[in-house]
């Protein structure tokens, strides 16, 4: 993991984690897809030529070798989502230096629709052993009928910027609201649910309970995914209760100071701690301290419950 936190290089991280933030809703609307690991954005023949009847937009940002949870929307050629059921996903690894592509994967695709209207992005679990350059086939057929075909690539690393499954949970300081002059000085929640507040990390490491944790930030977060993310959060903890340690986590320092529209106090370390290059992002965390689970993005109450209620 990188050591960001000093120097130009958080206020690097602060930039892209604002950036990525306030580009999220435009995802679906845009025709160029950029892969998280290359810094020139991978655009076939046939993109520059006018471009396809339908594009994959790759959402995640963050896969390496093992376990990945791809997020991607699909988008027409006036830059509009396509929505559908499920589709088809093939994801090939592209050979170096050779005009060929390897079958790796071949599996469905759900679709989930996000809190926002009209929105929501195609889901696959897919796991892959080799790093490096991959392009995906989207095969569906849409809500109006029509047949979809659409391709992405990404750049799949051999080693994850957040923690990778299966690897101890970083023991990060959060606030808590016992220690806060004021709840709003620690989220940026409308109407925060105090449980979510109630241990840091650190404290809820050492429980010997099963842990969620959601790094987001409800009211700076453009997409108006990180609210309702932190809300799923909550439906969980109402649901499963004192079986398991529940946490949200800013992901600005003081967010009731702001310049302009913006918070004024950077990133909490937790940011750097977990590596983490977007918000938000919810980790379910076993009773030994290890990941167990995580999502990038939007992730529902029932999502999170099905894999934490493998630990109960």
């Amino acid at each position: 993991m990188l050591n960001l936190a000093n120097g130009p290089g958080r206020v690097s991280l602060a930039l892209n984690l604002r950036i990525f933030t306030l580009l999220t809703p435009m995802l679906l609307l845009l025709a160029a897809a950029c892969s998280s690991g290359s810094d020139d954005p991978i655009i076939s023949s046939e993109q520059q030529a006018g471009g396809p009847d339908f594009s994959a937009i790759i959402v995640t940002t963050d896969m390496a070798v093992g376990h990945n949870r791809l997020l991607f929307g699909i988008i027409d050629r006036d830059g509009m989502p396509v929505a559908g059921d499920s589709s088809e996903v093939r994801a090939f690894l592209l050979v170096p230096n050779e005009d060929t592509r390897e079958l790796k994967f071949s599996l469905a695709a759900r679709f989930v629709s996000w809190p926002t209207a009209g929105q929501g992005v195609f889901v696959a679990d897919m796991d892959l052993d080799t790093a490096g350059s991959y392009e995906i086939d989207v095969n569906f057929t849409s809500n109006d009928g029509a047949p979809v075909f659409a391709q992405a690539r990404f750049i799949l690393k051999e080693i994850p910027s957040t923690p990778a499954i299966g690897s101890p949970a970083p023991a990060s300081v959060t606030h808590t609201a016992a220690r806060a002059d004021d709840i709003s000085h620690i989220t940026s929640s409308l109407e925060p649910d105090l449980d979510l507040y109630e241990y840091s990390i650190h404290e809820a490491l050492q429980q010997g309970k099963p842990l969620v944790v959601v790094f987001a930030t409800p009211a700076f977060c453009v997409s108006a995914t990180c609210g309702p993310q932190v809300g799923e959060l909550s439906k969980v903890k109402e649901k499963l209760g004192d079986r398991a340690n529940y946490i949200h986590v800013e992901v600005f320092e003081n967010p009731h100071l702001l310049e302009g529209a913006r918070p004024a106090g950077g990133l909490v370390a937790a940011v750097d701690e977990w590596g983490l290059p977007t918000e938000p992002w919810t980790f379910i965390i076993d009773r030994q301290g290890l990941v167990y689970a995580k999502f990038e993005q939007f992730t529902t109450a029932g999502q999170i419950e099905a894999k934490l209620l493998e630990l109960l």
